[in-house]
């Protein structure tokens, strides 16, 4: 695979940077992790590094060379990764609840993937426009494709901040997932955190995003964002990759159309595989995913070779382990 990647991020005006980025390379894929954590909750700062150690610990453990159900993949991280974050706010003395935002994005045999939470986003420009763009967990995103709000008027309502979903708390979120799309020679994928998109229009991140050094462009857009928004600018954080390959010839692995999914509908998911291959349904578990019933050792693998997607549940539960405060 052939990509130009970058990543940058500014404190602006804030006391702190409360924003992590990050991203890992394995053979024939990428994960680009950004998070943000919540400044109106301790330890936020805390939540978004969490966050993304546990998304990038979690894929390169994987022990297959693929990941045979990307999305799935995506979403149990992040669950796994709320469910850390919930446990180390409970560690501290006196407890906390640290909260996050997140965007991850997996590139692999010229697929990409992603799924989010809250209202750090993620584009596709191609050809100079944007041709995907994540929705936002907020109330203000909800207004805006009811038709009551403009793109415009988001950026100035009062309700502007007021998040639906996110990551830790006591509530499990929904995870969004965009569909499996393959990549066209200059596709960018870009991740961001609101600091970026309240300050610059999308026309204006576009203008940045088609110049020929990303990792400049990057920069001079964060710093252009930081300057416009003055002394009420938030940290400003984004990760970006340009594909420089040719379109895959290698066929989809999922076909799907993205949507939600929660811990219940990715259980549903693993008892389907099972049955398909013949093997014994695992019952579903409420509350966290680790609180659920583990698959049988026995479980068969499909006929590619490849790990079920019930198998690489149980290796991120053991994986996230090392991520939770010892008994």
């Amino acid at each position: 695979m052939k990509y130009d990647l970058a990543e940058y991020t500014l404190t602006g005006a804030r006391a702190m940077n409360q924003d992590c980025i990050g991203y890992s390379e394995r053979g024939n894929s990428v994960l680009l992790v950004l998070a943000d954590g919540l400044g109106g909750h301790e330890g936020g700062e805390l939540a978004s590094e969490l966050f993304v150690q546990a998304v990038i610990h979690a894929y390169q453990s994987i022990r297959q060379p693929m990941i045979s159900q990307p999305s799935a993949f995506l979403a149990l991280a992040i669950l796994h990764a709320h469910r850390a974050i919930n446990a180390m706010g409970k560690s501290q003395k006196p407890p906390i609840e640290p909260r996050t935002t997140c965007v991850v994005c997996l590139v692999q045999d010229g697929y990409a993937y992603w799924a989010h939470v809250g209202d750090s986003r993620l584009y596709l420009f191609r050809n100079n426009k944007v041709v995907r763009r994540t929705s936002d967990h907020t109330q203000i995103e909800q207004m805006r494709q009811q038709g009551v709000l403009s793109e415009a008027d988001m950026l100035t309502h009062p309700e502007k901040s007021r998040l639906l979903r996110c990551v830790g708390g006591p509530r499990q979120p929904a995870v969004t997932l965009g569909e499996e799309t393959a990549l066209m020679p200059g596709d960018v994928l870009l991740l961001c955190t609101d600091g970026l998109w309240e300050a610059l229009t999308t026309e204006e991140i576009g203008t940045y995003m088609r110049e020929k050094n990303l990792e400049d462009a990057l920069v001079d857009m964060l710093i252009a964002a930081e300057n416009k928004m003055g002394d009420s600018s938030d940290n400003i954080s984004a990760t970006c990759l340009r594909w420089r390959d040719e379109l895959t010839n290698k066929p989809p692995l999922q076909s799907n159309t993205g949507g939600e999914v929660d811990h219940d509908a990715l259980w549903s998911i693993a008892a389907k595989k099972r049955a398909a291959t013949g093997a014994t349904q695992p019952a579903t578990g409420k509350g966290n995913l680790a609180a659920a019933p583990k698959p049988s050792p026995a479980r068969r693998k499909p006929a590619d070779g490849g790990e079920s997607l019930e198998g690489e549940i149980e290796k991120l539960e053991s994986f996230l382990e090392d991520f939770l405060p010892k008994r």
